[in-house]
């Protein structure tokens, strides 16, 4: 609902332009409602991913903002501690 209301303010403003900031805005609107209705589509997914995952993917987010260049050092690590997690039996 809330990125539907974003992206229908979003086409609001720019069917009836209302000053000068408006291109930020409607940017802003724009960007935030598509995440969001990716979000909502992901979520099913997002639900089965293991909690470490979901707690290293926020601390790896802080460290690339503080350090850029370790980006190229952490993701690899991330996907193959992802991809080769012990499996549960079946």
């Amino acid at each position: 609902m809330i990125a539907l209301a974003l992206l229908v303010a979003a086409l609001a403003l720019w069917l009836w332009p209302q000053g000068s900031a408006q291109e930020a805005l409607l940017g802003a609107l724009l960007r935030v409602g598509l995440v969001m209705g990716a979000w909502w589509l992901a979520y099913p997914e997002v639900e089965k991913m293991p909690p470490w995952l979901l707690a290293a993917i926020p601390l790896l987010l802080v460290v690339v903002a503080y350090r850029p260049k370790w980006f190229l050092i952490l993701l690899p690590i991330v996907i193959a501690l992802a991809i080769l997690r012990p499996r549960p039996p079946r």
